[in-house]
């Protein structure tokens, strides 16, 4: 039966593709073309339409060449954004077809022809808007950190015992005017179990015009990831609370406030005497806080392993609780020198009497 039913299966298959016709499976269904791009630039730049000449075909070079073929416009992604220049197939430059186009062009619907790089840029204000002139800065990076990078270590005490560690690191950058201040604060590991404290905080100068800043903070139960950018040239400044989404903005009345920590190194630059005291312009706590330091004294300190140096006790009349959660005043001692480092902090927390001593100095170009 089956020998008989597949009989006829191939006489029914001879009769039927002979009416059909001689199939090729081996040959493409579509033959493959060559498509060439020249971005080679054109020697002769093609010129507008005349008017009069009809908008769907020019002459080039001796055959008819269609608008369509020789530029097409890309479509806007928004309807606020102009669109963008025609994309030429033979000639054009790639710099001309990234070049922007007048919104006035491509509210007609006629193809607009390639033009040249120049007159576009100046023919349209938003290719202008590309070439931002870059602003001066308004503070240099020497203002906060005279070397290369200064790297401070601190061992800090409460009722004399010892309960974590404090580092400092200020490394000015590769780009003009950038410096970079990074604290850190960590409690050791057998306090962290009572009493867990890790702050960092890090300060960035950008091109002299900005300063960023972001503190992250654990300490016990309390944590906190907030962060500020003060706009000096716009007399602005935002800041964000990311855990808890707020947002403020706030005008500045001055273009030279800065942060606590990046303050404390544009103090350390200043000329210091006894009784005279320095106003600091600062941005804490999401306010602006114009902060009174007092030169208090002249005082001799030994440091961690006896040395002894002579220093200067300067009283920050801070108004704001700041950084590390502080609840009393900030005392600071520092060396009565051109360098002025901190050798020695002292403030009050909710557990008690906290003491940072310097026990390590770096610097470097």
């Amino acid at each position: 039966m089956f020998v008989v039913l597949s009989g006829l299966a191939h006489v029914a298959g001879l009769w039927v593709f002979p009416s059909i016709g001689i199939l090729d499976l081996g040959a493409p269904v579509l033959p493959m073309a060559d498509v060439s791009i020249s971005l080679r630039e054109p020697e002769t730049p093609v010129p507008p339409l005349p008017e009069g000449q009809s908008p769907r075909e020019s002459v080039d070079q001796g055959k008819t060449v269609l608008p369509e073929e020789r530029s097409g416009a890309v479509a806007p992604e928004r309807a606020d954004q102009p669109p963008a220049a025609p994309v030429a197939r033979e000639a054009a430059p790639a710099a001309e077809a990234l070049s922007p186009v007048a919104p006035e062009a491509a509210a007609a619907a006629a193809p607009v022809p390639a033009v040249s790089a120049e007159a576009v840029a100046e023919a349209t204000p938003a290719a202008r808007s590309q070439h931002l002139e870059v602003m001066p800065p308004l503070r240099k990076a020497d203002e906060f950190l005279a070397p290369g990078r200064e790297k401070l270590t601190y061992r800090i005490t409460m009722l004399g015992i010892p309960v974590g560690e404090a580092m400092i690191e200020a490394v000015r950058g590769r780009e003009r005017e950038e410096v970079t201040i990074t604290t850190r604060v960590r409690s050791y590991p057998v306090i962290s179990a009572i009493y867990p404290v890790d702050d960092v905080i890090e300060t960035r100068l950008v091109a002299g015009n900005y300063l960023i800043t972001r503190i992250r903070q654990r300490e016990g139960t309390f944590t906190g990831d907030s962060g500020f950018t003060l706009m000096m040239r716009e007399k602005k400044a935002f800041w964000a609370d990311r855990l808890r989404n707020r947002y403020a903005t706030h005008l500045l009345p001055r273009e030279d406030v800065t942060d606590i920590v990046s303050g404390f190194y544009f103090l350390r630059n200043k000329r210091l005497e006894v009784g005279q005291p320095v106003v600091l312009h600062l941005f804490d706590s999401n306010e602006y806080a114009p902060t009174t330091v007092e030169v208090l004294r002249r005082e001799g300190v030994t440091l961690p392993g006896g040395r002894t140096v002579d220093t200067l006790v300067v009283h920050p009349l801070l108004k704001t609780a700041g950084i590390f959660r502080r609840t009393g005043d900030m005392m600071i001692w520092v060396t009565d020198d051109a360098y002025k480092v901190p050798v020695r902090m002292e403030t009050a927390i909710s557990l008690g009497r906290v003491r940072a001593e310097l026990i390590s100095a770096e610097t470097g170009d």
